[in-house]
């Protein structure tokens, strides 16, 4: 018996074809650079630690923005973009922790503009929600996340500015992972709070 879904087609295409594509390719690449360390290939050293805290966070936060597209109810066209966007910016963000150098620091400016775009980009579609949702629990729903993202949007915004000028970059990157970890958890108690409005 096969069960129709009301999701938009893009959101279907988004859903299970393009998100599971991504992220199985960086789960691959963190089964990769896990293989690597077992054969004692790459030296257990405090850069692979913060590298593979950093990976796990981003692969936490996009399996909620992924667990998020799932609960949206509304899915416009623009949506698609966003997600694609979203994509990119995963993409990127991966490419910039740089796993499988073992000598060398993330690239923490380029993680920290990526999360930047995400969260700009997603104001934009939660505030739109936000305006065009009628009054009720939704509605209170969505000005909890644009509440959610305007202060982390300042809070890594400046923190991207001051890494320009600070010359420390093994703080940098533990700064950039308890930041991103709070997003994170953040966002995966909103997303759960979501599920209700399924």
């Amino acid at each position: 018996m096969s069960k129709e879904s009301n999701k938009p087609v893009k959101q279907e295409l988004m859903l299970g074809l393009i998100y599971p594509a991504v992220l199985g390719t960086i789960r691959y690449q963190m089964l990769f650079t896990l293989a690597h360390l077992l054969r004692e290939q790459y030296p257990i050293n405090a850069i692979i630690c913060i590298k593979c805290t950093l990976l796990i966070v981003s692969i936490g936060f996009y399996v909620c923005d992924y667990l998020y597209i799932v609960f949206t109810k509304r899915y416009y066209w623009w949506s698609f973009l966003c997600d694609l966007v979203f994509i990119l910016a995963l993409y990127a963000t991966v490419i910039a922790i740089d796993v499988d150098n073992p000598r060398n620091l993330p690239h923490n400016k380029v993680i920290l503009l990526c999360y930047l775009i995400f969260l700009l980009v997603y104001l934009v579609w939660d505030g739109y929600e936000f305006l065009t949702v009628p009054l009720g629990e939704e509605r209170d729903f969505y000005r909890s996340v644009v509440y959610w993202e305007l202060p982390w949007l300042f809070v890594i915004g400046v923190f991207e500015t001051i890494s320009l000028f600070w010359n420390n970059p093994l703080m940098i990157s533990i700064v950039t992972i308890i930041i991103l970890s709070m997003v994170t958890i953040w966002f995966g108690f909103l997303v759960s709070r979501m599920r209700k409005f399924i």
